[in-house]
């Protein structure tokens, strides 16, 4: 009888063995990498997402108590002394959510951020009064600047995050009343109606 025989199964037994828990545990690492990988996407959707929300809000009081002062002409006015507490809480927001974000991101990303950061501190230095309160020509140019720096930010946020699709850019809208004022200038050739 050969001894060979067996040994030749006990061997394969053995390397099939080594090489099923080999690439079990190699499977395992995968998806525990991958889980890891969607969950720190996640934490940092959620923390692009604040940081945006918390600039939006800020660039919001801004403009309403821009627009008690005449600098804009979309949003409901506030006057300055009630929006200044909103403006403030607003701000602290978004720096605690900038401070998030940072801890996340990559380099491009973070010097987006900061100059999204300077964007709207500029409208917030026009509705505290700290820039000339007349320079209407300056607080459109400060919106422009905004909506340059978030579609920067947007920009590079998808790309980060690995967001499929074109990316449609942001641009200061006119007011609803504008708009409708538009559309009835075009139904009735611009001539009004009653009188």
């Amino acid at each position: 009888m050969s001894v060979a025989g067996p040994l030749i199964a006990l061997a394969g037994v053995v390397v099939g063995a080594v090489l099923s828990y080999a690439f079990a545990l190699l499977g395992e690492s995968r998806r525990e990498r991958w889980a890891l990988g969607r969950e720190w996407r996640e934490r940092r959707l959620r923390a692009y997402g604040d940081f945006l929300a918390d600039v939006k809000r800020m660039r919001s009081v801004a403009a309403r108590i821009a627009a008690g002062v005449g600098l804009d002409e979309h949003a409901p006015p506030l006057a300055r002394d009630e929006g200044l507490g909103l403006l403030a809480e607003a701000n602290m927001a978004r720096g605690g959510s900038f401070e998030a974000l940072a801890l996340m991101a990559d380099r491009d990303l973070v010097e987006a951020a900061r100059a999204l950061n300077r964007a709207v501190w500029r409208l917030e230095w026009f509705a505290r009064g700290l820039l000339d309160d007349s320079d209407v020509e300056g607080w459109h140019v400060g919106v422009r600047d905004y909506f340059e720096a978030i579609n920067r930010f947007h920009e590079l946020a998808r790309e980060e995050l690995g967001v499929t699709g074109s990316f449609s850019p942001r641009e200061a809208e006119g007011s609803p009343r504008e708009l409708y004022e538009r559309e009835r200038q075009a139904r009735t050739g611009g001539s009004r109606a009653g009188g």
